[in-house]
């Protein structure tokens, strides 16, 4: 978790200000489909966001160290890949 504050540095949907200690750890791949407990598994993101991303056509995945998002297809047909820049350094 710590890692992930440090990288993240609040929740990582774009646009979200939410600090880290309104967010959850979530798993890129479920524990459960084999996916890692690692930095390179988890993103941090708060309720609203995580609630999100398991009800939703949002996806998540790593790029180059970085989570970046992509919106379901009915907001975006290109489903062009999106991140957080006020978290950002």
């Amino acid at each position: 978790r710590r890692l992930l504050v440090t990288r993240d540095r609040g929740c990582a949907f774009p646009g979200c200000d939410r600090h880290p200690k309104h967010c959850d750890a979530h798993h890129i791949q479920h524990w459960a489909d084999g996916g890692a407990t690692s930095v390179d598994n988890g993103v941090l993101l708060c309720r609203h966001h995580h609630r999100l991303i398991h009800h939703s056509g949002w996806s998540v995945k790593m790029a180059n160290g970085i989570p970046v998002f992509s919106p379901p297809k009915w907001l975006d047909p290109d489903r062009r890949p999106k991140r957080n820049l006020i978290n950002a350094f």
